[in-house]
């Protein structure tokens, strides 16, 4: 089972969470995109991010920030439309359980809405429609860094952690309020002039339960 773990920044330099703040807002429009590209009938059929990664990189298409930074927010934010379809096929199921009373028929319908089918199915399409509206993306703060595109170290008693930031070459550093290094991806979420770092770890490792780290 995972867990999330959630560290602090700590006097974190206004000019760098400037820095960060610009990025999150780019990459914000790009979450939109998606969003407003794929959170909707038209990406039921698409079964995961790298389909469209792969038509982005043959259109040449060009974002205002990192590839890398680009690719994980279009993964993050496809995760997201999934998670929000599988939530509507859900309370669908359980409108399908609740109105036909054929079984043999009852199975049909739940295998059509499994195997995304339901498309083609008028009953199916108008169903769906009522628990699965268009979605569109409220996320401006949020940054994720893949677990190979940042640093952490330890300095004056605490950890500090590298990411990439708008200038190619350039990272930012970012105090952490904790001696705990995070670890595999990241997501940075800025709120009010300071960060937090989420990142997700193994309950196998460590039993206690969620917490923020200090």
């Amino acid at each position: 089972m995972k867990v999330i773990r959630i560290l602090n920044s700590k006097n974190l330099n206004q000019g760098k969470y400037r820095k960060l703040k610009e990025q999150a807002e780019r990459l914000g429009k790009i979450r939109s995109e998606v969003w407003h590209s794929f959170g909707s009938v038209k990406g039921v059929a698409i079964k995961s991010d790298r389909q469209i990664r792969d038509s982005w990189l043959q259109e040449k298409r060009q974002f205002p920030v990192s590839a890398n930074s680009w690719k994980e927010t279009l993964r993050d934010g496809f995760k997201d439309i999934k998670a929000y379809l599988e939530s509507a096929k859900e309370k669908t199921r359980k409108t399908l359980y609740r109105k036909v009373l054929d079984n043999k028929q009852r199975a049909q319908l739940y295998k059509e809405l499994k195997s995304n089918t339901w498309t083609s199915n008028n009953y199916l399409r108008r169903l769906m429609r009522k628990n699965w509206k268009h979605g569109c993306n409220h996320t401006q703060n949020q940054i994720i860094v893949r677990s190979d595109s940042y640093t952490t170290f330890q300095l004056g008693g605490r950890a500090w952690i590298k990411i990439p930031g708008l200038e190619k070459g350039k990272r930012i550093v970012i105090p952490l309020d904790s001696t705990v290094e995070p670890a595999g991806t990241l997501r940075i979420i800025l709120n009010d002039g300071q960060i937090e770092v989420h990142y997700t770890i193994d309950i196998k490792e460590d039993m206690r339960e969620t917490k923020t780290c200090g």
